[in-house]
């Protein structure tokens, strides 16, 4: 069967259009920027007389066109200054944030652990949104397993095994990839004469910013007391930090001796931007 000629000059203006998307950016950008200035040529005599009737139309607006000349610099000089203005009170709120961020640990030599400020730089997509990546890695001395905090005890996640020299990706909570945590729920004071004691339970992830567990009957556990990690599996560091709060006490319906308890995560980890990590690996570089 013959392919007509048409047929041929498609298939093979496709294939070439593919082969040089597959070029490296750096390789396209000199001639597609020709070829686009090529292929406009044919159009210029429609949009120019368009582009003429809409600044009839409506013209452009022109800051302080009215005024004279030198109180126009001086106008636009008060908006330059307002706008480097607020990109410093931007940067000054960045930098109060990542101080807070360090000055809520206590020194942590007797630990074996260091903070160390990351900042996530990709995550995944949808929800739940999954790992996370963050700015750090071997070469700072991240290692597989060290805890990523953030407020100064909240629990955020771990860091995952196959970190690279200056990238780690983070397992959250809220993961299922996260398998068990063994916690404690740590009863908040409520004014009575005899303070509720803490209770073990073991939790899993179910999704955004959830785990469940279960917990035998007759443990007092109300809605609104905190969870801390107490799991001989996680690093020292990661001992006592806050893993969420209390939200529900329910029955469970396969087993009326035991109960359901909802801990919900004090954060979600798919909003943060700035995490710290308790490095517990060599110095590394700063």
């Amino acid at each position: 069967m013959r392919v007509p000629p048409a047929h041929r000059l498609i298939a093979g203006a496709v294939l070439g259009a593919a082969l040089l998307a597959a070029l490296p950016q750096s390789a396209q950008a000199p001639w597609s920027r020709a070829v686009a200035a090529v292929l406009w040529i044919p159009l210029w005599p429609i949009t120019a007389p368009l582009s003429a009737l809409r600044d009839a139309v409506r013209p452009p607006q022109v800051p302080y066109a009215a005024l004279p000349e030198q109180l126009q610099e001086a106008l636009e000089a008060r908006d330059r200054v307002q706008g480097e203005r607020d990109a410093a009170l931007l940067r000054l709120r960045e930098v109060e944030t990542e101080l807070a961020e360090l000055t809520g640990f206590r020194p942590g030599r007797q630990d074996g652990w260091r903070p160390r400020l990351a900042s996530v730089i990709a995550r995944g997509v949808g929800r739940p949104a999954g790992l996370f990546r963050i700015d750090l890695g071997a070469s700072q001395g991240v290692v597989a397993g060290d805890p990523v905090v953030v407020g100064g005890n909240r629990l955020v996640g771990r860091v995952a095994a196959g970190g690279e020299d200056a990238r780690s990706l983070v397992v959250p909570l809220d993961d299922a990839r996260i398998g068990r945590l063994d916690a404690i729920v740590a009863p908040a004071p409520d004014g009575a004469a005899a303070a509720r004691p803490t209770v073990l339970v073991q939790l899993r992830a179910v999704r955004d910013g959830l785990l469940i567990g279960e917990l035998e009957s007759r443990d007092d556990i109300r809605a609104g007391d905190p969870v801390l990690l107490e799991d001989a599996t996680w690093p020292a560091a990661a001992r006592g930090m806050r893993v969420g709060t209390v939200e529900r006490v329910g029955t469970l319906d396969s087993n009326p001796l035991r109960r359901r308890i909802d801990v919900r995560m004090d954060v979600d980890p798919a909003r943060l931007g700035r995490v710290v990590v308790k490095v517990s690996g060599p110095g590394g570089t700063p």
